[in-house]
Parts: structure tokens; sequence; C-alpha cells
């Protein structure tokens, strides 16, 4: 019984310092830093959104929803030759890329020219349904919008598909860090793509 007090403390000792570790120093911030590389400039002829997060089957989580806000702000600033929004949903439900096009149109944004794309459920399947809407020609002016953290393997696996891609970060886990509450769930975030790049890594797809 001793040793089993003994593994428990110790166990405990390290959640703490865990804890400390990722709330009380920059680890999560310079972390994502890493994985929102390359940070373009977003200029290109077809604007790509892939979705993220979806709440309960039919709302928008997090991820999807910054990246819908950027989406309109993006619209704002620059017309685009064609627009796709990417992303199914797991859980039968609305596809996560109407339900960010919703949320566009909401805005006050002319969506009638945008193609959702409404099937794919990983970013591999994004990138494959997304390309298979545009022509040959199309490729070579892609803009990628996605968030910071999700950058250094969705646009692997454009390029790895062949498409000449310009990344359009959105500052998604980097906006949510100022909240010290939030760390410990962006930690988690980041180590579950970091697991995801290694996967796809091993798969040959990036």
């Amino acid at each position: 019984m001793r040793k089993i007090f003994g593994w428990l403390r110790a166990v405990a000792a390290l959640v703490g310092c865990l804890w400390l570790l990722v709330t009380c120093t920059p680890l999560v911030s310079w972390w994502c830093r890493q994985l929102a590389q390359p940070w373009g400039n977003c200029q290109g002829d077809v604007l790509i959104v892939l979705g993220g997060s979806v709440v309960g089957g039919d709302l928008i989580g997090a991820s999807s929803y910054w990246r819908a806000v950027y989406t309109v702000r993006e619209l704002r600033k620059r017309p685009y030759r064609r627009v796709i929004i990417s992303g199914g949903n797991g859980d039968d439900g609305k596809p996560i890329a109407e339900l960010m096009r919703d949320f566009v149109r909401g805005q006050s944004i002319d969506t009638a020219g945008i193609l959702v794309e409404g099937t794919s459920t990983s970013t591999r399947e994004n990138v494959r349904e997304s390309l298979a809407l545009l022509e040959e020609g199309e490729r070579r002016r892609v803009v990628l919008l996605t968030s910071d953290f999700h950058i250094w393997r969705a646009v692997r696996v454009f390029r790895k598909a062949g498409a000449e891609v310009e990344t359009c970060p959105v500052p998604d886990v980097l906006k949510r860090y100022g909240n010290w509450e939030l760390r410990a769930g962006l930690f988690v975030d980041l180590v579950g793509e970091t697991a995801k790049i290694g996967w796809y890594r091993w798969k040959g797809w990036i």
C-alpha cells in the first residue's frame, strides 16, 4: 500500500509540474508558433477554408468559429475568383462547411459563389475533395486558410498533392493563449496535432 501511495504522489507531482509548465511559461505559444509556419501573406486566386471543430453536431466549435471570422475578414479585403469551404461532420449532422458558410452569410457576405465541400472528415480528405473542385490551372494560386496550429500539416498535404499554396493562418491558439485558464486545453490540442503530423509522415501523406 505504501508503494501505491508513493506512486500516486509521484504522479500527482508530475501532473502539477506539467500544469505549471503549460500555464506559467510560454511553452504553448512557442509550440504553436512552430506549427504556424510558414506564415504567408494570403495572396492568390482561390481561397480554400478548412473546417474545424463542431459542437453538438450542428454548432461551430472554437477553431471553426475563428476560421469563419477570418474568412469574413479576408473576403472583405480582397476578391477571389473561387472560394471553397471544406469539411464534413463525423457526427452525421450538418457539414461544418455549411455551418461556416451560414456564419459568413450572416456577416453580410454574398455566399452565392462559395462552393461547399461537405463530405471530408480529415485534412487529407479536405485536400483531395477541395482540389477535385478546381481546374488544373487553379491549383497554382491557392490560398489556404486554417488555424495557426494546423497550417504546418495542412500546407504540406496540399503541396504533396501538387498544389501551389500560399498560407493564411488564423491566430486561433495564439489568440486564446491570452486566457491562462485555456492553456491546458490548448496544450492537449497541440499534442494531438503533433501526433497527427507523425502519423501523416509515417503514412507518406506529407
